[in-house]
């Protein structure tokens, strides 16, 4: 079990919680600010940048890469970024495979995680007249760019999607869409997208042909994709049936927080959970189980593992935890399932402090 901290990364036995390994970053006053979850190949990726000052943002402008095994760092080089805004996410991290495709504002490289070489060549392997585009990764690496024919204001533009081979940067299907349809890709898997004009769409991650649309979702609801190239972190596919943590438009007070169930083939919202201004619904991948699932936090109240009825959402309580959860987590908590075990990492936990950095929890009332 492999967890990045404020100031390193750390490797546990998921079974005992024993420490295997722990290796700060790079450098001294550095912290982390983008940590893919893929390690194909026994390789970890890390961003990080120097600390920002009384809890301002850092920078983000280097990447180190790890041996998994035994926590060796292999290699880890600086990146071009301009440093407009300060807002610690200048540099997104899309990985797929062996491969992370690395961008800023002022540059792209698509490298091999191993060793930090050149994977491919990211202008070569797009169409003329389109951008290098923007990378998501995860399960699958998706790019989705702007291109236009003739003039760069008066010419005939338009966006496009390609389902990416990680080793070669070759598409190995690419789908057309219509300007400012096909801009990020909010998932990877099931493979949903959204743009500027249309709204939120998924399309069949194997071919490219289309699915659901959900033209009312951004009418509703708030969409914040992840702009460090990972997919949105609180969607999940189950079936045909996606998932989403979202906030409510339109609220008289604060922000209302929900998460919404729609039906992949079709776009139809199939029900919605209840919502309130203190609640995050965390809707868990890869359960191996058709069952939704979601870790849910509520302000003061104890957090707890839920199922929802795919039919009608009806939420049933699977396990209260315990209090001292709630009171002991560090700021940022994100669930994972691995082998019926739901972990809880705190991404706010330092290499060290009393705070929880990790936790195991059952998924089943004992």
């Amino acid at each position: 079990m492999i967890q990045t901290l404020s100031g390193g990364v750390k490797a546990y036995d998921p079974d005992t919680g024993k420490q295997f390994w722990a290796t700060p970053l790079p450098g001294a006053g550095n912290q982390a600010c983008v940590a893919p979850s893929v390690s194909d190949g026994g390789v970890g990726i890390v961003a990080y940048g120097a600390s920002g000052m009384g809890g301002a943002n850092g920078k983000c402008d280097h990447v180190a890469a790890y041996d998994l095994n035994s926590g060796k760092e292999l290699w880890h080089r600086g990146f071009k970024v301009k440093y407009e805004f300060n807002s610690g996410k200048e540099l997104a991290v899309a990985r797929a495979g062996e491969t992370a495709v690395i961008t800023t504002d002022r540059e792209q490289v698509a490298l091999k995680a191993a060793d930090g070489t050149k994977a491919w060549d990211v202008e070569k392997v797009v169409p003329s007249g389109c951008n290098a585009g923007t990378y998501t990764g995860g399960k699958n690496l998706i790019r989705t760019t702007s291109c236009v024919q003739g003039d760069t204001f008066t010419g005939k533009s338009w966006t496009e999607a390609s389902l990416v081979d990680p080793a070669t940067g070759k598409a190995e299907w690419t789908k057309r869409f219509g300007e400012s349809e096909a801009e990020i890709a909010l998932s990877t898997s099931p493979l949903v997208l959204s743009g500027e004009a249309k709204g939120v769409f998924a399309l069949d991650e194997k071919t490219g042909e289309r699915r659901g649309k959900f033209p009312a979702l951004t009418e509703k609801y708030f969409i914040l994709p992840e702009e460090d190239g990972s997919p949105m972190r609180q969607v999940a596919g189950v079936g045909d049936i996606l998932l989403m943590g979202l906030g409510e438009k339109g609220v008289a007070k604060g922000e209302s927080k929900t998460l919404v169930a729609y039906d992949l083939n079709s776009g139809k919202e199939l029900w919605k959970a209840p919502a309130a201004n203190t609640i995050e619904y965390f809707p868990l991948r890869d359960t191996g189980s058709d069952r939704l699932l979601a870790y849910v936090t509520e302000g003061a109240k104890r957090p707890k593992l839920v199922e929802f009825n795919p039919k009608d959402g009806e939420m049933t309580t699977v396990v209260d935890y315990p209090e001292e959860l709630r009171k002991n987590m560090g700021a940022g908590a994100w669930p994972f399932w691995h082998k019926d075990v739901l972990y809880v990492s705190s991404a706010g936990a330092g290499l060290g402090g009393d705070s929880y950095a990790l936790v195991a929890l059952p998924t089943t009332a004992s």
